[in-house]
């Protein structure tokens, strides 16, 4: 059965009022074959209400859960686990296993998960939240959402994953007298491990691999972190910003430690855990001086419309349909539950289209992907209403008509909660000058400034025995610069040269 089928099956229960037992039910159904073992996991804990609880919960939220697998997918995680790979002999491991078996299949986890992995995964679980010293801190609730579940995303799984991470990372945390120190401490270790070169390998590992060998991928990073520490007892889920709407076509992704107070991240190299901070990575901080009357200013911020949260439940949501071959389901997945107003995304917006459509997408633009729908809304009496959108993003409403997309009003932002709509003027005309098509972030102008200078020099011996110096750099660079070079002669060679400072 197709992931987007049982979705729409969810969505279904979701919206009956007999939600609880007719999603156990119908998982219990979908798990044909598989059912017997699921069912022996509910069945033995009969003498333990909250445990059976939670072999429930699990159960009735598996459908949609997968995982891409095959015998060469398994091994190479199998080997990464057992052994630290270099980059190039990881590729060259992954191109032999994939050749050996390149028949790759979905497993849903309803089919494929055995009743040993799940209770080996339950009873791990309460007994990290029930030794840790941050107990009265985790309720049976908020443990069963973002203790218990067996995995972060779609990486693979393996039977005893907690007790491996357990065994490693308790020891940092055995002294912690809070969730908040502790998950400040293991954020800081797993930070603090050099990056690896990223393998070929396209698909996520299980985190028993992912602590021998992840790289700079923040999902990896993410799913190793939040594994962590789900098995030492801290409540944690990945928040992610969907897509930048003013910076590149990538997401983001961080991990959030979830308390009765509210939501906990620590950003960039700070290292305490905070309530309503900045977004994670969504700016870039100038740690440099820049010269007197630098022409430009580095401030850049990333800004976002949305932010959504990744769990392992199911939330009740309506299925969006699909927009320009974009996948929907990023903004109605019932995976995902919109936490915008935790990070202080609260605007609101009503759209009333010019067209008549029955659904309203919020774009922004890339200059490589085109629009790309950031928020969803149907149209209730020829209004679409938008809530926790962020502030300062110019986005485009759009819709489908005849199976193609079209806006349906003029583009417009936010400013300070306030619709400022953009109301193009084609009788008069203004000429402008663009000196720069990408912003310079603060991020490369900290490595420009500690450069005094830079030489183009040239020669005509390939060791540069006695060089020409053609042109010296000694401004930071800003917008398209060019260097008068006055020389008539001909050069066979040519080297640039960094006057680093002593």
């Amino acid at each position: 059965m197709k992931p987007t089928l049982i979705f729409i099956l969810i969505a279904v229960m979701l919206s009956s009022c007999r939600q609880g037992n007719s999603l156990l039910e119908l998982s219990l159904e979908m798990a044909g074959d598989n059912r017997q073992e699921l069912q022996s996991v509910i069945d033995s804990y009969g003498g333990n209400p909250q445990k059976r609880e939670a072999a429930e919960w699990l159960i009735a939220n598996m459908p949609g859960h997968s995982v891409d697998w095959s015998d060469g997918i398994q091994a190479f995680a199998d080997s990464v686990m057992t052994r630290r790979l270099a980059q190039e002999r990881g590729n060259e491991l992954w191109d032999s296993l994939r050749s050996a078996s390149p028949r790759e299949e979905k497993r849903p986890d309803i089919r494929w998960v055995r009743a040993e992995f799940l209770t080996d995964n339950i009873d791990r679980a309460f007994e990290a939240w029930e030794k840790s010293p941050w107990r009265d801190e985790v309720d049976f609730e908020r443990f069963k959402k973002y203790v218990l579940p067996y995995r972060v995303g779609n990486e693979l799984l393996r039977i005893g994953w907690r007790d491996s991470l357990r065994k490693t990372y308790l020891p940092l945390v055995s002294d912690a007298r809070t969730a908040k120190e502790a998950f400040e401490r293991i954020r800081k270790e797993v930070n603090s491990v050099k990056r690896n070169g990223k393998y070929d390998f396209p698909y996520l590992m299980d985190p028993v691999a992912l602590r021998n060998h992840y790289s700079g991928v923040c999902l990896e990073r993410c799913v190793l972190l939040a594994s962590i520490c789900r098995a030492v007892g801290l409540p944690v889920v990945i928040d992610n910003c969907g897509k930048w709407a003013n910076y590149s076509n990538n997401s983001h992704t961080w991990v959030s430690l979830l308390l009765a107070d509210g939501t906990y991240t620590i950003v960039d190299d700070d290292s305490i855990a905070r309530r309503d901070n900045v977004i994670d990575a969504s700016t870039f901080r100038l740690n440099q001086p820049m010269p007197e009357g630098y022409p430009y200013t580095p401030e850049f911020r990333k800004r976002l419309v949305k932010v959504w949260r990744q769990t392992y439940f199911l939330n009740p949501v309506k299925a969006a349909p699909e927009f320009k071959g974009h996948e929907s389901m990023r903004l109605s997945s019932p995976r995902l539950m919109d936490v915008s107003e935790e990070y202080g995304l609260t605007g609101h917006v009503e759209v009333e289209p010019q067209t008549e459509v029955t659904d309203v997408w919020l774009c922004t633009h890339s200059l490589t992907a085109g629009w790309i729908p950031q928020a969803y809304a149907e149209v209730r009496g020829g209004i679409a209403r938008f809530d926790n959108i962020g502030d300062s993003v110019v986005v485009l409403p759009m819709g489908m008509a005849d199976g193609k997309e079209i806006p349906v009003g003029l583009p417009f932002y936010l400013s300070e909660g306030r619709k400022m709509e953009i109301q193009p003027d084609s009788t008069r005309m203004t000429s402008a000058t663009f000196t720069r098509k990408y912003p310079i972030t603060a991020n490369w102008l900290n490595r420009y400034s500690q450069i005094p200078s830079a030489r183009f020099e040239v020669s005509n011996s390939p060791d540069f025995a006695h060089p020409d110096t053609l042109y010296t750099i000694r401004q930071v660079p800003v917008f398209h610069n060019c260097a008068t070079v006055e020389s008539d002669r001909a050069y066979r060679y040519f080297r640039v040269i960094a006057d680093l400072p002593s």
